[in-house]
């Protein structure tokens, strides 16, 4: 049998099998009803446990308030300035700040960062090259661990006082 012969036995059992997969079948082999995989009530928004609850019977707010804004630039003048290493870590790891300020992250080293604020995307980067900078201008107290979604381990956190 010849090369050409043996691809075309192999390709014609492989169509055989395939069409025969195919068949049909009275019965069912998957869901016949649609789903869906997200929760079917809204799930609630994170609470300050310093703050007082809303009561069941409080109607809902109409949108969960935003702990800042992020930006490449153009937010302010930074009260602190994060550098992204080439050594695969935040320079400080640890920033405080107040209501109002303005924290940049700048990428002092030659390979791409970027900070990622979990649960806060308004607040997260995108990947950053050389020379790159990050601008977060914080409205609401709280402590905010960010990372490197590139480089495990190069994480950071930023304190934000009233």
């Amino acid at each position: 049998m010849t090369r050409f012969g043996s691809i075309a036995m192999i390709a014609g059992v492989g169509l055989a099998l395939a069409v025969t997969a195919c068949g049909s079948s009275s019965q069912p082999t998957g869901p016949t009803q649609s789903f869906h995989w997200w929760p079917s009530t809204p799930l609630a928004a994170p609470v300050d446990l310093g703050q007082s609850q809303p009561s069941a019977t409080s109607a809902p707010s109409a949108a969960v308030p935003t702990v800042g804004e992020g930006q490449s630039n153009g937010l302010g003048t930074p009260a602190e300035t994060v550098a992204a290493t080439a050594n695969l870590q935040f320079s400080p790891n640890t920033t405080n700040a107040k209501i109002g300020d303005v924290i940049q992250w700048t990428n002092t080293g030659s390979v791409p960062h970027n900070v990622t604020f979990d649960g806060n995307g308004s607040l997260t980067s995108s990947t950053l090259g050389q020379g790159d900078t990050w601008q977060v201008k914080f409205s609401v107290a709280g402590t905010y661990k960010y990372r490197c979604t590139f480089h495990p381990g190069m994480d950071g956190q930023v304190t934000v006082g009233g």
